[in-house]
C-alpha cells in the first residue's frame, strides 16, 4: 500500500531506528515542553500531587509493560457480549467444549492489584461512584471503536443502539447502494447510559477520529465522503464542556513522524485552550499479526525484526507510541500501554482479512480491567506504590 510504504523505516538497521525513535522522543519533549511549560508534572482533571503523579504513571506502566499472559485452568470470568455481532464471530464459530482458548488467558502484571487479581474482577458500582457523574468521550479509529464496545459491555445488562463503527451518530444511513452516507441535516449524536441511579448519571460517546484532528465541520464530499481516513470534528468547546474524560487513541501509521507530532501537540492545545480541566486518558496503538488464523495462543515478546516485516505501517507502532506517551504526559494526560497487552496476542482475532481488531470476549477483556484500575488510582482508591 503506496499511502504506508513513503513513511515506514524497514530499510533501516535496528540501531539507526532506535537512533531515529531517540531523536523523534527528544522532539516531541522540547515541543511540548514549549507548548504546555506548566503542567508537565501534573495530571489535569485529577488531584493528584506531583509526587503522586509520578508513582500513578510508574504504577500505570508497570501494569502494562511488566506481566505476561497466562493460561487459567479454571473457565474465566467474562464480560457477556451484547454489541456488534461481528466481534462474536469466535464464539459462533467455535464447536468445542467450555471456553475458547483465547478467552482463557489473563494478564498478570508483576505488580498489585493486577498481579493476584486473575478473575479480570470490574466493580461497575464502584467505578460508577469513581466516575460520579463524568461522561466520557471515546474518539479514534476503528479499534478505539471497540475499547467503546468493550465499555457497554462492562456497564450495561443487555445491547442498545449503535448506527455502526463510522460513529454512533444519527444522520448515519445506508443507502440503496449499500454505502453510509451522511445527512446534510444537523445531526444529534446518540449517547449511552453507563451509570444511573443510585449513582450519578453518566454517558459514553463515541466518535471516530482517525487522527484526532482539530477540524470543526465533517467534509461530506457531496453525501459520499472519503472512508479511507474519518476525521469527525470533536475537538470543539461545546465537546469539553460536556464531556470532562476524553479516552483518545491517533492512528500511527498515515504520516511522518513530525507531522505526528505536530499534529497530536496541536490537538492537545485545543483541548486544554476549550477545557484545560479535561482528562485526557491515551490507548496506545496496538499492531495487528498477519496470518493470525494460524496462531494458537500468546507470544512472549517482539523484536525489532519481528516488527520490521509487519505490513501496514504496523512496523512503526513501537515508536509512535513512545512520542505520543511523550507528548500526552507533557500536556497532562495519561498515557495507558494497553498496546503492550494485545502486541503479545495474535490469537482471538476476528480473523479472516481482519487480522486486526479482536473477536469479544478476548484479550481486550484486559483492556477494561487495567482501564477500572486506572481510574480508581485517579481517585486515589488504590495505593500508588508499585
Amino acid at each position: 500500500m503506496p499511502s504506508f510504504n513513503q513513511h515506514v523505516t524497514v530499510n533501516l538497521t535496528q540501531h539507526e531506528r532506535e537512533k531515529l525513535a531517540q531523536d523523534m522522543i527528544a522532539k516531541a519533549s522540547s515541543l511540548v515542553s514549549r507548548a504546555f511549560p506548566d503542567i508537565q508534572t501534573t495530571i489535569m482533571g485529577a488531584s493528584l500531587n506531583q509526587e503522586q503523579v509520578q508513582q500513578f504513571r510508574s504504577l500505570v506502566e508497570c501494569w502494562t509493560s511488566s506481566g505476561k499472559w497466562v493460561k487459567m485452568d479454571d473457565p474465566v470470568k467474562v464480560m457477556p457480549h451484547f454489541q456488534d455481532p461481528l466481534y462474536a464471530k469466535c464464539d459462533r464459530k467455535y464447536k468445542g467444549e467450555g471456553q475458547r482458548d483465547a478467552v482463557r488467558y489473563v494478564w498478570q502484571s508483576t505488580c498489585e492489584p493486577i498481579k493476584n487479581n486473575m478473575d479480570h474482577s470490574v466493580n461497575r458500582d464502584r467505578w460508577c461512584k469513581v466516575l460520579n457523574g463524568r461522561h466520557i468521550l471515546v474518539v479514534g479509529d476503528l479499534v478505539q471503536y471497540q475499547l467503546h464496545e468493550i465499555f457497554l459491555n462492562t456497564f450495561r445488562d443487555g445491547p442498545t443502539v449503535c448506527f455502526g463503527e463510522l460513529n454512533c451518530r444519527g444522520n448515519v444511513i445506508k443507502s440503496s447502494l449499500g454505502v453510509f452516507v451522511w445527512l446534510k441535516k444537523k445531526y444529534s449524536t446518540l449517547e449511552h447510559t453507563l451509570c444511573n441511579e443510585p449513582y450519578q448519571e453518566t454517558h459514553l460517546k463515541y466518535l471516530r477520529n482517525d487522527r484526532l484532528s482539530n477540524n470543526q465541520h465533517t467534509n461530506i464530499n457531496q453525501g459520499y465522503p472519503k472512508v479511507d481516513i474519518i476525521e469527525m470534528p470533536f475537538a470543539k468547546p461545546s465537546f469539553g464542556r460536556g464531556y470532562p474524560i476524553f479516552i483518545l487513541n491517533r492512528s500511527p501509521v498515515h504520516e511522518t513522524d513530525e507531522e505526528f507530532i505536530k499534529g497530536l501537540i496541536e490537538t492537545m492545545k485545543t483541548i486544554r485552550k476549550n477545557n484545560p480541566n479535561t482528562l485526557v486518558i491515551y490507548r496506545s496503538s496496538s499492531i495487528g499479526h498477519p496470518f493470525c488464523d494460524d496462531a494458537e495462543g500468546p507470544i512472549e515478546g517482539l523484536t525489532d525484526s519481528d516488527y520490521k516485516v509487519l505490513p501496514f505501517g504496523w512496523s512503526e507502532t513501537k515508536r509512535r507510541n513512545l512520542i505520543a506517551k511523550t507528548i500526552i504526559e507533557g500536556a497532562g494526560g495519561v498515557y495507558v500501554d494497553l498496546g503492550a497487552l494485545t502486541d503479545l496476542r495474535p490469537d482471538g482475532h476476528v480473523g479472516g482479512q481482519d487480522c486486526l481488531r479482536y473477536c469479544i470476549p478476548g484479550p481486550l477483556d484486559s483492556w477494561m480491567h487495567i482501564l477500572y484500575q486506572v481510574f480508581l488510582a485517579l481517585d486515589g482508591k488504590i495505593p500508588l506504590e508499585k
